[in-house]
């Protein structure tokens, strides 16, 4: 399988695709795909962490490191936004714009920073579209997962949730009708 992109993704990423039961599922896609240490110190659930540890201990999973001079920036960064934005995001950050990789993250105020700093920058939404667009879930999946998301995080932009809902529906009629 040829890679397509390297992303880097944040600790809330991984959160919702265990929950969700599609973190095999986004190992599937034809990306590269890194986080940091921090966030895999970030991951407090047993079952979580044993989710995506498996992917390391599978070579599926690349963790950065950043060296101590990286580590001192990020922190200094978090303490100025006085903690709206962690350390652990601040690491992803740093990390996807060093390499220009994409980010992968749920967290708006890390958005906000990646974009302004012009780091390529998407969120599980974007996900689900590349898992159906790459034929790994089937609309119809896609459609019913998303409603269970909308019950797990609040912060989703529900009219772009209810929009793929319907338009992955409407496919899945529309293939019933052939």
């Amino acid at each position: 399988m040829m890679t397509e992109k390297i992303v880097v993704s944040d600790t809330n990423i991984f959160i919702d695709l265990v929950k969700l039961d599609l973190l095999g599922d986004f190992f599937s896609l034809p990306w590269d795909i890194h986080t940091t240490d921090f966030v895999i110190s970030e991951l407090k659930i047993p079952e979580q962490k044993a989710a995506v540890t498996a992917f390391i201990k599978r070579k599926k999973l690349t963790i950065g490191k950043l060296d101590a001079e990286e580590v001192g920036l990020i922190v200094e960064r978090s303490d100025e936004t006085g903690g709206k934005i962690s350390i652990t995001d601040f690491s992803v950050c740093h990390y996807a714009q060093k390499h220009s990789y994409t980010l992968l993250t749920g967290d708006m105020n890390l958005r906000k920073v990646a974009v302004n700093e012009n780091i390529s920058v998407h969120g599980i939404l974007f996900l689900f579209d590349e898992l159906v667009r790459h034929c790994i879930i089937p609309p119809e999946l896609a459609a019913d997962t998303l409603k269970n998301l909308k019950g797990i995080n609040t912060r989703l932009p529900l009219d772009e949730v209810d929009s793929r809902i319907k338009k992955w529906e409407t496919t899945n009629k529309n293939m019933d009708m052939m």
